[in-house]
């Protein structure tokens, strides 16, 4: 809750870094990354090509454009889920250090996009300095509308989408840490997936086989007695 100095380590620093560190401790897991401002962007695809998803996590450094268009992002994160993972966990981690106004069309979307297929749903919100909590609730006389409070106002629609929804709200380093600790241990159901195996190649031992077989049907030829029959 107030700037980091040069010895310090900044809370979208913390994040990058935690991140980073949360998909290297789960090798199996296919992750994509949806990045928001403005517009939505999939960054990268659903995949289990860890380099690349680590990669579009460090981008976090460079700042966005000036809207925080976060509900597109949303609807865009949970349509990126395959329609062939039925049986598979699903999981959305929003990283955000504030949030917006969602019109009642994307709203719409993103119910759909839940309703279809089903996620487990985090926000990590990196509340930075002089910003209200999402948990504050208003004083006597503020207005409270999406307008003047939007991140208290996306924590509670979240909440009406029907899915598991925690919220975290991160005022530092260690807080950061904390919540993505807290976010590993709760998404560590079984992970079920094919494997293709290469096949063992056992053409040399057949053939080894084939040539010790031959040798042993020739030596039994060379070695046979002519049937002598007599009268």
């Amino acid at each position: 809750n107030r700037r980091p100095d040069g010895a310090e380590e900044s809370k979208a620093d913390a994040a990058r870094r935690l991140l980073t560190d949360f998909i290297g401790r789960r090798p199996h897991d296919r992750v994509g990354v949806a990045m928001f401002s403005t517009a939505p962007i999939l960054a990268v695809p659903l995949t289990d090509r860890h380099e690349i998803v680590k990669a579009a996590i460090a981008t976090m450094q460079y700042p966005g454009l000036a809207q925080t268009n976060v509900g597109r992002g949303l609807a865009l994160a949970a349509g990126a889920f395959g329609a062939d993972t039925a049986a598979a966990s699903r999981a959305i981690l929003l990283v955000s250090d504030g949030a917006g106004v969602i019109s009642r069309e994307v709203q719409a979307q993103l119910r759909d996009a839940i309703a279809r297929r089903p996620v487990d749903l985090y926000w990590l919100f990196l509340r930075t300095e002089g910003a209200k909590g999402i948990f504050d609730l208003p004083a006597s006389g503020e207005r409270d509308t999406p307008q003047t409070r939007p991140e208290r106002h996306l924590h509670l629609f979240l909440q009406t989408l029907g899915v598991p929804y925690r919220a975290f709200e991160a005022d530092g380093p260690d807080a950061v840490r904390e919540a993505i600790a807290e976010i590993d241990r709760l998404e560590a159901r079984p992970i079920a997936y094919w494997e293709e195996v290469p096949r063992l190649d056992l053409d040399h031992s057949a053939y080894l086989v084939a040539a010790i077989a031959l040798a042993l049907l020739t030596l039994a030829k060379s070695l046979e007695t002519p049937l002598i029959v007599r009268a």
